[in-house]
């Protein structure tokens, strides 16, 4: 029997998923600097820019952070940070730091101390410059919705220090994992972890830890993935080790609003404790309602599936925050999941009003679009998620993806071949180029890069089928079943793998295995395998 033309690949061509949903958030947009003096403070916005300028320092060594000056005896200067800047220095290694006018000073040896188990260290070097240090502010004083402000040397634009003004979130008392007790919604970068974080009148409350991105870079995977993280370590844990005390937390239950919030935040970042996020932030929200609260509700019921409750709970943040760009941007991962192109499309254009940087904003934005039939859309968010960021491998091989549905196989070919370039171990990419070459006739081309999809992602089940039917146009038939084969062991559903794997049974003349092939594919809802079925059963081949 011959094989017929509607049974062809498992997917032409196949988009990568959408951006991953945000993990955690409480973005809001912020500005960079804002002078203009809230009522009943010492400080005015600009005179806190000063002093974070006059105090950060920028830390390199194994890795780049910040830090604060917070103490002078002498020529030597001690300086706090995070720990995770400094934990990845070896003994006798170099660390340098650069005060505030850019000058480098070296670490003096042996004298990088973590504070108990939290996120914070000191280290020293001497100086016969003069330098301004910290003033520590009380850390009972900072409540939610409060102004904070955060400085940094971000890792894309190390020579300059960030400054950025937010809000408070959260100030916890019960202990967090590593201490991270403070949330602010202030926009942050690569870098700054380590930086100050400072109340309105310019006083050390805290240091900066986690960023609303992850900062472990892609290092050659899809793209950075956006966590929505920003917390930071309060200044108690540096006055306990300053005094003599044991650098511990004294609150261990949860009992406030913002205890809830924070042990949420810390939760979330456990894959597979989705659903006590949701039961901590539900019962902060008990005790008070906040957009982050219900984001954090949102967000956790999107992952476990529940897009609609989901949607719902993003909505009710975003009503209390029309600025949340990360609750944008998880409903409109949502909606995406459940077909609503055209909501996710509006709910990406308003990240994008917020936020016109985000590579990863465009890159889902041009997805939504190509699943909306909008190829030539879909590639100009691709080229400008490619623009934003020349490694984002997603983006070059999507707009193949698009390219190809364009009528335009040299482009498309570019795109793969960039992509591969960036990420040789993109079994996606490797797929893609695969059906492109198959669809150019190179059947042999195609089989190499399905192959190579396989190596990289055994469980690429589309790869074998597709792999199966390049190799049944050689007539490599024995390859080709062992290929379907393959793919039913890791997803026997799938009613086109049991319609080919008959139709080259047919070339064998297995006219047992063709009916016993062509009855589960049309049980699975195959048209053409019951359309098939039919005439060899009115032949009298099966019964």
């Amino acid at each position: 029997m011959k094989r017929r033309t509607s049974a062809l690949k498992a997917a032409a061509l196949s988009l990568l998923p959408l951006g991953q949903p945000l993990l955690l958030g409480t973005l809001g947009i912020t500005t960079a600097v804002v002078l203009q003096a809230p009522p009943a403070v010492a400080q005015d916005a600009s005179a806190v820019a000063r002093i974070a300028k006059a105090i950060t320092v920028r830390i390199e060594g194994a890795t780049q952070g910040s830090g604060v000056l917070v103490k002078q005896e002498g020529n030597r200067y001690t300086v706090l940070t995070a720990w995770h800047v400094v934990s990845g220095n070896q003994p006798g290694e170099e660390v340098a730091i650069f005060t505030p006018e850019g000058k480098e000073h070296q670490l003096e040896q042996g004298s990088i101390q973590r504070l108990g188990e939290v996120d914070m260290a000191v280290l020293t070097f001497s100086s016969s410059g003069a330098y301004e240090v910290a003033e520590v502010g009380d850390i009972k004083k900072v409540k939610h919705d409060q102004p904070i402000y955060v400085a940094g040397f971000p890792l894309n634009n190390s020579q300059t220090l960030r400054y950025e003004k937010g809000e408070v979130v959260a100030n916890a008392e019960v202990g967090i994992d590593q201490g991270y007790q403070l949330l602010y919604d202030n926009k942050t970068v690569a870098g700054m972890s380590g930086g100050v974080l400072l109340n309105a009148d310019g006083e050390l409350v805290g240091l900066h830890g986690r960023g609303e991105r992850n900062e472990q870079s892609s290092s050659g995977k899809e793209f950075v993935i956006k966590t929505g993280v920003n917390q930071g370590v309060p200044i108690t844990y540096y006055n306990l080790f300053i005094s003599g005390a044991p650098v511990v937390v004294a609150k261990t239950t949860a009992t406030t609003a913002d205890d809830y919030l924070a042990q949420a935040r810390g939760s979330s970042l456990v894959k597979g404790r989705e659903k006590t996020v949701i039961r901590l932030a539900e019962q902060s929200l008990k005790l008070r309602e906040s957009a982050e609260g219900f984001f954090l509700v949102g967000t956790h019921e999107n992952q476990l599936g529940d897009h609609q409750g989901g949607i719902a709970h993003l909505s009710k943040a975003i009503e209390l925050d029309s600025k949340f760009v990360n609750a944008f941007y998880n409903r409109g991962s949502a909606k995406y999941s459940l077909g609503d192109y055209r909501g996710a499309i509006t709910d990406f254009d308003r990240v994008l009003e917020l936020d016109p940087n985000d590579a990863e904003t465009f890159y889902n934005r041009g997805h939504s679009k190509h699943d909306y039939g909008q190829p030539k859309s879909a590639m100009s968010d691709y080229g400008n998620a490619i623009n934003l960021n020349p490694n984002h491998v997603g983006s070059y091989s999507n707009r193949g993806v698009a390219s190809s549905s364009l009528g335009n196989p040299l482009g498309a070919m570019a795109d793969f071949d960039k992509a591969l370039r960036i990420d040789p171990k993109h079994s996606k990419t490797y797929f893609n180029r695969g059906n492109l070459k198959d669809a150019l006739g190179d059947k042999k081309g195609a089989i190499v890069d399905y192959t190579n999809a396989i190596r990289i992602d055994p469980g690429f089940y589309q790869a074998y089928s597709n792999r199966g039917l390049s190799r049944s146009d050689l007539v490599d038939n024995e390859g080709a079943i062992d290929d379907f084969n393959r793919a039913m062991e890791i997803d026997s559903t799938q009613a086109n793998l049991y319609f080919n794997r008959g139709l080259v049974m047919g070339r064998l003349n297995n006219v047992q295995a063709i009916c016993m092939d062509w009855k589960k594919a049309a049980l699975l809802g195959n048209d053409n395998a019951l359309n098939a079925l039919s005439k060899v059963i009115s032949s009298g081949f099966c019964y």
